[in-house]
Parts: C-alpha cells; sequence; structure tokens
C-alpha cells in the first residue's frame, strides 16, 4: 500500500515576501427541468459565465423579496424535524437565471450546505458580478434561513497557483483576487482551492512559496474572506496531498485567521487514509491534528473513491459504491469533529444517481441523532 507520498524535502523553507432515481424529482421552485451537476473531479461543459447574471428578458420586475417568498421552498430535511450538527449539502450547477437560484435548489434537495462555481471552471474570462445579481442572492439565503458559512465555492480548475511559468501563475494570482471579491459582493466568508501543481520543474519548496505568494497578494487586494486549501491525492504533480505540504503553506501566509482547510474524502483515502474503518479515520485527525492543527479545518467534501487506498488517483464515487463504502461514511458523519462546518458531496453524476437528495438523505440516517454525533 501507497502511503500519503515520499515529498517531504523543502518543507521549512522561509516565507518569501510580498494563490437514481431514474425519474428525477423536480423542485417545486424551478420551471426549467433539473441539469446534469456539474461537479469539482468531473468534466463538466462550461458552466455560465460568472455568477450567471440574469440574462435579458427574465427580470419580472418584482422586488426580491416578494419574488422569493412567492418561490420559497422548505428543506425535505427541516420540514421532517430530523435534526443534526452535521451540515450536508452538495456542489450544484448554477443555473440559468441566477446564482441565486442554487439556494433554492440545495434547500429543495434538503442541502443544508453549498458548493459551486462563480464561474466556468475551465476558462480565464469571466464576466463582472453586477450588484443586482448578488443582493438577489444574499437576499435569497436570508428568507430561507440559510447561513452564508455553510456555502463553499470552488476554484476554477485552470487555477494554478503552483505553476512555474511566470505568465500562468500571474493570471491565477489575478483570477483568486477576483473570485475573492465576488465572495466578497455576495457575502460568502469561505472560498475553496486547489493549492496548486508544478513540483516537475520545480522544488516543493518553491511551490509552497508561490502559492503563499498568490494567497497574499489576494488577501492584500480583498478582506473577510477565509482561503480554504483541500488536500489532494498525490496525484502527479499536485501540491496538497501530504498535511506537511498544507501546513507549509500556512505557515507562509500572512493572515492566519483567514486560512483553512477542506478535507476531502476521496483524496484523503487515494493519498493513503484508510477511513473505511473507523481507526483509519482517527488515525487521519490524529496526524492532522500533529501537522496542521484542527482549528484549521473549515469544510469536508464528501465523495466515496474509485481508486483503491493508496492509488494517488483522484477519482470520485457516489456514496456507498466505491471503495470507502458505508461504513466508513457512517464513522464519517458521527465524527465530531466534522459538527458545523459545510460537508459538501461532490459525487458523480448519472442517471440512477442524478439528484443527490438520496445521498444526503442517506447520509443523515448515519446520525445518531441530534447531540450524540
Amino acid at each position: 500500500m501507497k502511503t500519503a507520498g515520499d515529498r517531504t524535502h523543502g518543507l521549512k523553507g522561509r516565507r518569501r515576501s510580498n494563490q437514481q432515481p431514474t425519474s428525477q424529482k423536480q423542485e417545486p421552485t424551478l420551471k426549467s427541468k433539473s441539469r446534469q451537476r456539474k461537479r469539482p473531479g468531473q468534466s463538466p461543459t462550461a458552466c455560465s459565465a460568472r455568477c450567471s447574471v440574469v440574462e435579458a428578458g427574465t427580470e419580472t420586475g418584482i422586488e426580491p423579496s416578494k419574488e422569493l417568498n412567492e418561490r420559497k421552498v422548505v428543506s425535505p430535511v427541516r420540514e421532517s424535524g430530523t435534526r443534526s450538527e452535521k451540515y450536508v449539502g452538495a456542489h450544484l450547477s448554477i443555473q440559468a437565471g441566477g446564482i441565486w437560484k442554487a439556494v433554492l435548489h440545495v434547500v429543495g434537495i434538503g442541502g443544508r450546505a453549498l458548493g459551486l462555481f462563480l464561474r466556468s471552471p475551465r476558462s480565464w474570462r469571466s464576466r463582472p458580478l453586477e450588484e443586482k445579481a448578488a443582493e438577489r442572492f444574499r437576499l435569497c439565503c436570508k428568507e430561507h434561513d440559510f447561513p452564508v458559512r455553510f456555502i463553499l465555492p470552488h476554484s476554477p480548475y485552470v487555477m494554478n497557483l503552483g505553476s512555474p511559468k511566470p505568465d500562468v501563475f500571474e493570471k491565477s494570482q489575478n483570477m483568486l483576487v477576483e473570485e475573492l471579491e465576488c465572495c466578497r459582493q455576495l457575502g460568502l466568508t469561505l472560498y475553496n482551492m486547489h493549492p496548486g501543481a508544478g513540483i516537475d520543474a520545480t522544488s516543493v519548496n518553491e511551490c509552497l512559496n508561490r502559492i503563499a505568494d498568490g494567497i497574499n497578494y489576494a488577501h492584500g487586494c480583498v478582506d473577510g474572506v477565509t482561503v480554504v486549501l483541500e488536500n489532494m491525492s498525490c496525484q502527479g504533480t499536485t501540491i496538497g496531498g501530504k498535511f506537511e505540504e498544507l501546513r507549509g503553506i500556512i505557515d507562509r501566509v500572512q493572515d492566519k485567521s483567514r486560512i483553512g482547510v477542506c478535507l476531502d474524502t476521496c483524496h484523503a483515502f487515494a493519498a493513503g487514509y484508510d477511513l473505511s474503518k473507523k481507526e483509519g479515520l482517527q488515525k487521519m485527525l490524529d496526524e492532522f491534528n500533529s501537522v496542521v492543527g484542527l482549528h484549521y479545518l473549515k469544510a469536508v467534501h464528501l465523495n466515496d473513491s474509485k481508486g483503491a487506498l493508496g492509488c494517488h488517483l483522484d477519482r470520485h464515487e457516489n456514496i456507498g459504491r466505491g471503495h470507502i463504502g458505508l461504513e466508513g461514511f457512517r464513522h464519517i458523519m458521527n465524527e465530531p469533529h466534522f459538527n458545523d462546518i459545510p460537508m459538501i458531496l461532490e459525487t458523480p453524476y448519472s442517471p440512477i444517481h442524478g439528484d443527490p437528495r438520496e445521498e444526503i438523505e442517506l447520509l443523515y440516517t448515519f446520525c445518531k441523532g441530534e447531540g450524540d454525533t
């Protein structure tokens, strides 16, 4: 079995000075048919431009609060009285008509957390977010009692603060600033990003320096948003598969209050942490606390793994259909360290598992009960 990776050199470098249902249920509030989900870990087609500013002809002229009240939906989880300290949701695509509809969608399927892209994940270009669209989003969160601290936007795939190529680094740095500014407009406080890649052409230490430099630059441009580093699977030239690498970035970030980590279960399993067993989960958390610190844990990505333990492959699978298995997720859903943070599904789309509603409900059945996780 492979371990979490062998890259341990250069981690103490100095910081440089100033990166299923076969018939899918239709949401009561959405008039259009549900679209296939675009999730991190898949190969999504380009989604609409940044925050999909309400397209021409779709504005109603009705005040946002009135329209949102008319379209109000109720989470099945809340409606049934099921309560938990776990906040499970899904990564959803931005639907035509506005980013605020993602909130309606996730509430309608019983989600209590939301992941999404703020632009096409495979394009450098985006349109600025209009204030009217941002206002509708903020109001929708308020109308549906959906705390923004459980919303975790995801960085585009093209962003790479670890790149040794100056043009790619500069574009990635500027993109991070744009993304954090979009978060600020939407009232969001967290932003998830893949740390980067490039250790084939440079040392780990140099890569960590570049990533931290990009984050420090973005922090200096935009206030109020915490950058959340996602752990990786040790695939190829990526950074972040080892907790020491995440700690190396954190050490170089100047504002420690605005940096954190999102633990991806598939990535951790592929990196060598056996989350199919309770003792494997505890071992990972003990190591994370020792190296990084559990106070930096801001979110969880819930994904089963197509690949075997330690395979170093980033291949997401639906809950219970991969090598982590149902018992593994039962332990995850009863882990107290995952209380009160966003836990977001990024499982693949399929005709059988097209709607994350069933996976959300399944995960909540694993919880022992209110206050007993």
